[in-house]
């Protein structure tokens, strides 16, 4: 699997996940972040004009529609779309047990939302922090 590995500040490259070296967390990481932050096409009804919807020419679908949620208010209905959205993508890509929460450490925070996110793959768990 790939991972996204940091070489420099703010700059990054792929590189492949070494099993040997037991750091499925990172390859992990790079899986969850394609997974949410790869926009896919939004509905007509929350994006009416077809050339702004958005969306991956092969497979409008792969993906989230995070990027056409940031366009609302961040209210609790939002929130809890958002949380639905990263679950229903990260158990599309084949995790499982997947649980997706809201960062209780993070309470108060209206400009923002952090999640945690944990579950298996390959059988393996994992649990990560991640900031939408």
């Amino acid at each position: 699997m790939l991972k996204l590995v940091q070489v420099d500040n703010s700059v990054f490259d792929l590189a492949f996940d070494d099993p040997a070296a037991n750091d499925l967390q990172a390859a992990l990481e790079t899986l969850v972040y394609a997974a949410l932050f790869t926009d896919a096409e939004a509905p007509e009804s929350r994006v009416p004009d077809r050339y702004e919807r958005r969306g991956w020419w092969a497979d409008p679908q792969a993906g989230t529609g995070l990027w056409y949620l940031r366009r609302q208010g961040l209210g609790d209905a939002a929130r809890r779309e958002a949380i639905y959205m990263v679950q229903q993508a990260l158990l599309d890509h084949g995790l499982t047990d997947v649980s997706v929460i809201e960062d209780p450490t993070a309470a108060g925070n209206v400009s923002g939302v952090f999640l945690v996110i944990s579950g298996l793959h390959n059988g393996r768990n994992f649990a990560m922090s991640v900031p939408l």
